[in-house]
């Protein structure tokens, strides 16, 4: 019987489901010779419109810099995966576009995930399945991933807050 000290932690026990998720796709993209990161340029990239995007507009849907998204779309492209491309309505930009190559590495991504992700997830049942699904469509409705303001790195404090 556990006391309300030795109960599992929520908190705990959904950051450590996450990192092992995490763990697996990381591992499941391992033979497709991309980082968690770069998959995930490539799947913003993928819902895209077929222009592209700026690399501004790539850092904003990343939550990250623009000069590190310039360092990750330079690994994909030194990969033959994306390309750059003049953008029509200003000479002076360029458009990230994924590359055929790129296209056809997505889809591979999206069966590694399932597959990666399914010997996961199948120690639950059909109806568990369907109460977490639930569940976490309601935290996640519920609570919508803020916009990321400043340059800090997590667990470090925001020195121009006083």
């Amino acid at each position: 019987m556990h006391t309300d000290e030795s109960k599992p932690d929520l908190t705990d026990l959904f950051l450590q489901a996450s990192r092992t998720i995490r763990g697996r796709w990381r591992d499941s993209l391992i033979p497709a010779g991309v980082t968690p990161h770069q998959s995930r340029v490539l799947s913003i990239l993928g819902r895209a419109e077929e222009q592209g995007l700026r690399n501004s507009q790539l850092a904003e849907r990343l939550h990250i810099a623009a000069r590190s998204t310039t360092e990750v779309v330079d690994q994909l492209a030194a990969k033959s995966l994306v390309l750059r491309t003049p953008d029509p309505g200003d000479r002076r930009a360029t458009l990230i576009v994924l590359s055929d190559a790129g296209r056809e590495l997505l889809g591979e991504l999206s069966a590694l995930r399932k597959s990666s992700m399914d010997g996961y997830f199948d120690k639950l049942g059909a109806e568990d399945r369907e109460e977490l699904t639930r569940l976490l469509g309601i935290l996640n409705r519920e609570n919508p991933r803020p916009p990321r303001t400043g340059t800090c790195k997590p667990g470090t404090a925001d020195r121009t807050a006083n």
